[in-house]
């Protein structure tokens, strides 16, 4: 089953709602609903009212397994645990015990009050890259995006991530509110029987680029830790240089724990640098790509697996070699 199909299950690409500006024009209808506060009204899939509701307030509404709630609720930053140069992992706290339980292909959605690009509270999807049965916390892994290009060319610019930045500038003991919607939840991991399981897959090819393998390590968490689970992962993961590479203590001990059924192709490079120019004096006859110019491969590119490895952007050459 390739990425094509199933990793818009795993993404929510196609809510500009949840990953823009929850008021913009080209939002969808319905999920523009589900962000301003009409998710009551929609039905969920498990309903449990809150076991002590006192004062007269609605009971709690929820869309999932999840313990989050479809309304705003504040949880404390209790650790960060930097990563690399711009990526740490933060750690949200649940009450001793407490387990997120968020569903495979489910996400949470994270508001930082007053600080999306038009004053308003930016709202973005994040899933969490630990397993749903960790106890008292979870974690979610957050890169931090600083501006680039040309403010004054307005295709060539992208301003500071909005959330990213507000998370990063969070000290710990500070709170931030989640809440987790039906829309939120992709495609359905365990089955009304109970039974765990893609049904119908065999094989799966998984894409994704830096801190987008988040859903894909949540939902390996689950598939690597079933042992009836038989579906075969090729993961190809794209990133600029090997020191972006996340995660990569737990992608390498999946792959050696389970190599029969899990193996993950680390794509290093960029769409333009891959590019392969022509000198001025380069005869007509030097091909394409130019045999006369050689990239460098980039550092430390050889502590990867020479079949673990590529020195190009995931492109359609690499995902017809890798892919099931």
């Amino acid at each position: 089953m390739a990425f094509e199909s199933f990793g818009k299950y795993l993404h929510p690409w196609k809510c500009p709602v949840c990953l823009e500006d929850k008021r913009g024009a080209i939002a969808y209808p319905m999920c523009r609903s589900f962000h301003t506060g009409a998710v009551l009204s929609v039905p969920l899939d498990e309903p449990k009212p809150q076991a002590n509701n006192t004062g007269g307030c609605p009971p709690l509404q929820y869309a999932s397994s999840c313990i989050i709630p479809t309304t705003w609720t504040e949880f404390p930053l209790t650790n960060v645990i930097p990563y690399n140069h711009d990526t740490s992992i933060f750690e949200f706290g649940l009450e001793e015990g407490q387990r997120l339980e968020l569903p495979v292909c489910g996400c949470l959605l994270m508001l930082a009050p007053k600080c999306d690009h038009d004053g308003g509270d930016a709202i973005r999807p994040y899933t969490p890259c630990s397993p749903a049965d960790m106890q008292g916390k979870f974690q979610i892994l957050i890169k931090r995006y600083a501006a680039w290009g040309d403010k004054d060319v307005l295709h060539s610019y992208k301003p500071a991530g909005a959330v990213s930045n507000y998370v990063h500038n969070m000290k710990l003991g500070d709170k931030i509110s989640f809440k987790h919607i039906s829309a939120n939840v992709k495609l359905p991991y365990v089955d009304a029987s109970g039974a765990q399981g893609f049904k119908g897959v065999d094989t799966i090819t998984m894409i994704s680029v830096g801190v987008g393998l988040a859903p894909m390590v949540q939902a390996l968490h689950a598939m690597l830790s079933n042992k009836d689970d038989t579906t075969r992962v090729v993961f190809l993961y794209g990133n600029r240089t090997v020191r972006d590479i996340l995660l990569r203590e737990k992608l390498d001990q999946w792959e050696e724990q389970h190599g029969e059924r899990f193996k993950v192709v680390h794509c290093i490079g960029t769409r333009y640098g891959q590019v392969h120019m022509h000198f001025d004096d380069c005869p007509k006859s030097c091909g394409k790509p130019c045999k006369r110019r050689q990239i460098p491969k980039p550092e430390s590119f050889d502590t990867l697996a020479e079949d673990r490895r590529e020195h190009s952007w995931v492109d359609e050459e690499v995902i017809a070699k890798h892919a099931f």
